[in-house]
């Protein structure tokens, strides 16, 4: 299932939001990459993708964080480092052969940034507004 950007996902900051947008467009191309019966050398490339842009966003993110003060910087960032570690560790498998790219592995990725976004990152949005 798709990923649609709503209101409630927004962080009250447009940059993060923008960032925030495109990674479920990353996410949305991969998904669809699945549904399509891409060649295992396109679902490298749309895993790599998300990789990438993912590291990105968190470094983004970590430096507004850090340009408010954002007292659980250190917490948020162990968090990041996880999900990084994740999609890399799909990555090489799927480099490997040793990891079959399924709707079970897209879920993870779309289960985990949903819940970060309206869970976790709610929480420095709601730091920042409280200032």
């Amino acid at each position: 299932m798709q990923v649609k950007w709503t209101p409630d996902l927004s962080v009250s900051n447009e940059g993060l939001d923008k960032e925030h947008q495109k990674w479920i467009e990353i996410l949305n191309n991969f998904y669809q990459g699945i549904l399509d019966g891409s060649p295992k050398e396109k679902l490298e490339q749309l895993v790599l993708a998300m990789l990438d842009y993912t590291k990105y966003h968190f470094a983004s993110e970590e430096e507004f964080m850090k340009s408010v003060n954002y007292p659980d910087l250190k917490e948020h960032q162990e968090i990041h480092a996880f999900y990084v570690e994740k999609i890399t560790g799909f990555y090489e498998k799927i480099k490997e052969g040793k990891l079959i790219l399924s709707l079970e592995v897209t879920n993870f990725l779309k289960t985990w940034l949903i819940n970060h976004i309206k869970g976790t990152d709610q929480q420095y949005a709601r730091y920042v507004d409280g200032q």
